[in-house]
């Protein structure tokens, strides 16, 4: 092969590989594409649910709480009412501004208390999910990162990605999701402390279903990967675009 052909051969291969790197980028949507659809799919103007939470310790006893809510603006605005058991029924929790504001009332005291910011972190009622966990607000706003591939979880093919949070976003050092390919509902979280390589909890989202005009997962499974606890969210009735008074949503109403 003279120097010419060789020259040739070398710029015809370099090009190929050129192409096809282009068209494997191209394959995957970006992160933030990805995110702003899930917010779409995931975003509501109001909704009213009931719902069941059973946290089972790392022995193996169980505690089922009964839980109404109602909530605005994806969550912006969430007040829960405890119903069961017996020793937290009527119990309130109040959360603004994604989670920002928390107001706890108890009805044995008739009072309302302002948690502190350091509080997001901690667990709600004794679950594994914290306070930041169930603020509300966008994916797209609160994390940014990259599509490392796709995954079958949960029986839909699923997006990959590697997050981690903005400013505006909770406290985990980064977080890795798989969001549906066709339905863009996310199927499964693994939060990371700042510096780990290991997650140490893990949310899993299943019996994926309609509910109303929306699709949502109806059963929510936190799994604490150290402790070995785990908290199920199951949502037994969930009714979206209801008309909820804003008077609900202030603190000096809790105890009415």
């Amino acid at each position: 092969m003279n120097n010419k052909i060789k020259y040739l051969a070398t710029i015809t291969l370099a090009g190929a590989l050129t192409i096809g790197a282009a068209v494997t980028g191209s394959a995957l949507p970006s992160a933030i594409s990805i995110l702003k659809k899930a917010d779409v799919v995931e975003g509501y103007r109001s909704n009213y649910s009931e719902a069941r939470q059973i946290i089972t310790t790392s022995s193996g006893s169980k505690r089922t709480l009964v839980i109404r809510g109602w909530a605005v603006n994806n969550g912006d605005k969430q007040l829960s009412l405890y119903l069961t058991p017996a020793d937290i029924k009527g119990q309130k929790m109040l959360m603004t501004e994604d989670g920002d504001n928390i107001w706890m009332y108890n009805p044995e005291t008739r009072r309302t208390r302002k948690l502190g910011s350091h509080m997001k972190k901690k667990k709600v009622m004794g679950s594994d999910f914290t306070y930041e966990d169930q603020a509300g607000g966008k994916l797209s706003q609160k994390y940014y990162g990259t599509v490392t591939g796709t995954e079958s979880m949960g029986g839909a093919d699923c997006y990959v990605l590697s997050l981690k949070p903005t400013r505006k976003g909770p406290s985990y050092g980064k977080i890795k999701a798989w969001v549906g390919k066709e339905d863009y509902v996310t199927r499964r979280i693994d939060y990371y402390e700042k510096g780990s390589t290991r997650p140490f909890k893990r949310l899993i989202m299943s019996d994926i279903r309609r509910a109303g005009k929306k699709t949502i997962a109806h059963r929510l499974t936190m799994t604490n990967l150290e402790d070995r606890t785990s908290t199920t969210m199951v949502i037994v009735k969930i009714r979206f675009g209801v008309k909820i008074p804003t008077s609900i949503f202030y603190s000096r109403n809790l105890q009415k």
